[in-house]
């Protein structure tokens, strides 16, 4: 199971990273979120990031200028939108870098559940339907809706993940990932504990 963890800003965070090797860091590029980071501390973390990690950069509503400029300059190797981009936006990203990219998705129904499973990204990652907010909330989705659909693409199960809850959500869901945010954070910052207790219950001491 491919673990992400998100919403990286330090580079004590990335110091810790390193010696767990979770599959992906996740950096929030876009601004006025209480995680973003500019290009130029994206540019440190992902210097001083393990090469067997992905560096996964999440952008809201951006402009296409704003992404393919942030691609080039990090050399990202995923890029994630995370905001209400169309499925054409993710076909042009698609084709013009040549990345995977990723699509986030509020899900609070089965209707909504039925076109996110149509949605043309690479992965998608799925969270609860939280209203306006947007990732980080650590509100937990209904897994039992997500548990009643037969996926035949990879996704992550996001939104409100706990080394508490995280056996349960794995079981119910059975995603291809997990992505974490809030849940691996004490008092606003990464807990490098809290990461440890995720990577040991997904991949054992």
């Amino acid at each position: 199971m491919k673990i992400k963890f998100c919403g990286i800003r330090r580079l004590e965070d990335v110091t810790a990273i390193n010696m767990l090797q979770p599959d992906y860091m996740g950096m929030i590029l876009s601004a006025g979120f209480r995680r973003s980071v500019p290009l130029s501390t994206a540019k440190q973390l992902i210097q001083q990031k393990s090469s067997a990690i992905q560096a996964v950069g999440v952008f809201v509503n951006e402009t296409m200028k704003t992404i393919l400029h942030a691609a080039e300059q990090l050399h990202l190797d995923v890029i994630q939108l995370h905001g209400a981009e169309t499925p054409e936006q993710v076909q042009q990203l698609q084709q013009i870098t040549k990345l995977p990219i990723w699509k986030a998705l509020r899900i609070g129904t089965a209707e909504e559940l039925e076109t996110a499973a149509n949605f043309p990204a690479d992965c998608l990652v799925l969270e609860g339907n939280t209203g306006t907010a947007v990732g980080g909330t650590g509100i937990c989705a209904d897994w039992n809706l997500f548990a009643k659909r037969q996926w035949q693409r990879p996704f992550f199960l996001a939104g409100g993940l706990t080394p508490e809850n995280l056996k349960q959500a794995i079981a119910v869901v059975q995603p291809f990932g997990v992505d974490f945010s809030s849940g691996i954070e004490e008092n606003g910052s990464k807990s490098p504990e809290k990461m440890k207790q995720i990577i040991t219950i997904i991949r054992g001491a």
